[in-house]
């Protein structure tokens, strides 16, 4: 096979958040599917691991290579929208912050999103990017098809009725069967989101988080350690025809930037330096967080500015014991000494039918938890996490946890058979690491 031209190349040595340091043998940036299935017949002929990686915001190091380093930045756009279905077919690399845009000129939109949208369409489906809301899904459920290249070079399309093992495995696959190309999304009418925001009891609001949350289209709620209140974010589908309002570009930077990134990194700061200060720096956090109403396009107020960098665990829990969990880890935080105040995050999704979701055949709260970057140690998160596990926590794959393949399997009821299309694909493990073979078995 003749070379082909690498383009140009962005230089890759961690993840977003710095926890996790690349030394990749090689970074290639093909422009096209003819690349892509060239980097893999390369790397095989070689004998080396390729790694697929997208934007690189995973926590975790799902994305590490041990070999070669295949990033999708070059590889991005629009392939199709069927005017009939309304489906979407994305280039593998597309970010999310560039899909809601996209759509919007054809009068369609995605049904939900994160709260961070940096991320690239396949490894946000690659690692079960979600957002909130009790009747919805994660990404991963959105996924109606999708074109993967295998080991052998095939570049092959699955859906519902092709190729079907590899597409239920396939839509949260942790980029162990292949590198995935192409993705379809289904999609909804164009709409907008009515967002308001307000603080309330916490208490109160754990208490009826279950049934608000099936109320509300979407909702979530944030709480710093040791304090007393929630802010709420409420977000409900409106009319596309809706008046935008409160999202004036000054106000916005204020309260995002000034107001909740700014406030998170000095008072951490601050309490890292005295621990004293933690208890009423909580409620000062609380009450400087942003509030108000806004209406605007989805793409606009599902996501939040995420400019202080952190390190994070999220623990994926059965929605039926919910109650039971925030009890245990509220009353874990406040006999812990650990000088920290950054907002802790309570997220709902309905079940779904993907192997490896982290919602998988059950109702779920999502409850995750950031350390900031310049923490000098992890044990808040391992907290957050041991406490949790104790409920049937799953831990979200592209963020920090510490189980392994022992564990894992006693929580996807299908993860047999997503271990056995990996066997079947990938028999000499091209796209694997020690990482992903200690989640999934060698």
């Amino acid at each position: 096979m003749a070379k082909v031209a690498l383009g140009s190349a962005r230089e890759i040595r961690a993840n977003w958040s710095k926890n996790v340091e690349f030394a990749p043998t090689q970074v290639v940036h093909p422009r096209s599917e003819r690349e892509i299935v060239h980097h893999i017949a390369r790397a095989t002929a070689h004998g080396i691991g390729i790694r697929a990686m997208g934007a690189g915001h995973s926590f975790s190091a799902i994305a590490k290579p041990e070999g070669a380093l295949l990033t999708l930045d070059h590889y991005r756009g629009l392939v199709h929208l069927d005017s009939d279905t309304g489906e979407v077919t994305l280039r593998a690399g597309t970010r999310l912050w560039e899909i809601g845009p996209m759509l919007a000129q054809h009068d369609r939109a995605l049904e939900v999103m994160g709260d961070i949208d940096r991320q690239s369409i396949a490894g946000a489906v690659s690692t079960g990017t979600h957002g909130t809301g009790g009747r919805f899904t994660g990404v991963s459920g959105l996924v109606t098809g999708l074109k993967i290249v295998l080991a052998n070079g095939d570049a092959v399309w699955a859906d519902s009725e092709h190729n079907v093992k590899l597409f239920e495995a396939a839509r949260l696959g942790l980029g162990a069967l292949g590198i995935i190309v192409e993705v379809r999304l289904r999609t909804v009418p164009l709409y907008k989101l009515h967002r308001r925001e307000y603080s309330a009891p916490l208490e109160e609001t754990a208490a009826r988080f279950l049934e608000t949350s099936m109320e509300q289209d979407h909702q979530e709620f944030f709480f710093v350690p040791s304090g007393r209140r929630a802010v709420v974010r409420e977000l409900n589908h409106v009319p596309a025809e809706s008046s935008n309002r409160g999202m004036g570009r000054v106000r916005t930077s204020i309260e995002s930037e000034v107001v909740g990134n700014g406030a998170l990194a000095l008072a951490n700061r601050l309490v890292q330096a005295v621990p004293a200060t933690k208890r009423p720096l909580s409620s000062a956090v609380s009450a400087l967080m942003p509030a108000g109403e806004a209406v605007h396009f989805p793409y606009r107020l599902f996501v939040a500015s995420r400019r202080t960098r952190f390190r994070e665990c999220e623990m994926a829990i059965p929605a039926s014991r919910f109650g039971e969990a925030f009890e245990a880890l509220t009353r874990a935080l406040e006999g812990s000494t650990r000088s920290l105040i950054f907002p802790l995050e309570v997220r709902r999704a309905a079940a779904d039918d993907v192997w490896l979701s982290t919602a998988s055949e059950r109702d779920t709260v999502y409850i995750a938890a950031h350390n900031p970057l310049h923490a000098e140690s992890d044990d808040y998160l391992h907290l957050v996490h041991d406490t949790l596990v104790a409920f049937e926590g799953r831990p979200h794959w592209g963020k920090m946890h510490w189980l392994r393949e022992t564990e894992l399997r006693e929580l996807y009821p299908n993860f047999e058979q997503f271990v056995s299309v990996r066997d079947e694909l990938d028999p000499d493990r091209l796209f694997s690491t020690p990482y992903l073979d200690s989640l999934l078995g060698g």
